[in-house]
């Protein structure tokens, strides 16, 4: 017997109430002898129940559910949402498949947040250009997911058609051999940190204004320079997850292409510098 307990709803209340989540657990249940009650007619037990063992309940301190060690049913999505439309929002994933797998490969895997809805519906952090604001948003499956689901197992799914609920009832747990960090309820909120200019000067400071992938040398040009986050989470300002980079060293970090035209001009610059010093 499974027990699949969601906690999503109670944490949903703690969140609107603003309250601090505490971060909490279950001991581990030793092995434990049950009481001697003699002999037992189990067949009395057909309408009213079959015994659990504990011993294979275990309680997931990242999910906050209690679950059978094969009962942990998630799916991934990136939460932060830059531009808003039906065509650029992310897609939810139910399987390690090859957009997951290049994404870690790309170090970017922690942008994504668990989340245990099963409705079709997710938090979202969209940008209104003043800041991030969450809301619920209905996205499409992963298209990489969905051929892996169709070629293993024959389900003739399509992106319009495919049912979380039901794949939950083929796998009683989740395709995933790595968990993100975050889930969608507890995830920080997106974007910067209120002290992110601060913490970028200080990273500049440490190397001289020195790019570290192309080693210009920009202490005379420091609005040349900026403060890279390596695994794409702008509110991650972990050291080892900042990079200076000037900005034609930064426009070429991946998902930023965008950069090449907004920077076009100041790209120039840079490049000008670095033939005067030669």
């Amino acid at each position: 017997m499974k027990l699949d307990i969601d906690f999503s709803g109670l944490e949903r209340i703690v969140k609107k109430m603003g309250a601090t989540a505490l971060n909490w657990t279950i001991p581990a249940v030793a092995s434990v002898k049950p009481p001697d009650f003699g002999e037992i007619d189990f067949s009395k037990l057909a309408t009213t129940g079959v015994p659990v063992d504990l011993n294979d309940v275990h309680f997931d301190s990242i999910n906050r559910r209690a679950t059978t060690p094969d009962g942990k049913q998630i799916l991934l999505h990136i939460k932060k949402v830059n531009n808003f439309g039906d065509n650029r929002l992310p897609k939810f994933h139910f399987y390690e498949c090859r957009t997951l797998k290049d994404m870690k490969n790309k170090g970017k895997f922690e942008k994504y947040v668990m989340t245990q809805r099963k409705d079709g519906y997710f938090l979202m952090d969209v940008n209104t250009g003043s800041g991030y604001i969450e809301r619920e948003e209905k996205l499409d499956v992963c298209k990489n997911c969905l051929n892996w689901y169709k070629s293993e197992y024959g389900k003739k799914y399509s992106v319009e058609t495919f049912d979380i609920p039901a794949f939950f009832e083929h796998f009683g747990d989740s395709r995933f051999t790595e968990m993100p960090k975050h889930t969608d309820i507890f995830a920080p909120k997106s974007g910067y940190t209120d002290d992110w200019n601060d913490i970028s000067k200080q990273r500049k400071e440490q190397f001289g204004y020195i790019c570290q992938q192309c080693s210009i040398d920009l202490s005379n040009y420091k609005k040349f320079l900026q403060t890279h986050h390596v695994n794409g989470v702008e509110n991650d300002n972990r050291h080892n997850n900042l990079k200076v980079l000037c900005i034609e060293c930064h426009s070429k970090q991946f998902d930023h292409n965008h950069m090449k035209n907004s920077h076009a001009d100041q790209i120039l610059e840079i490049q000008k510098i670095r033939q005067s010093a030669w």
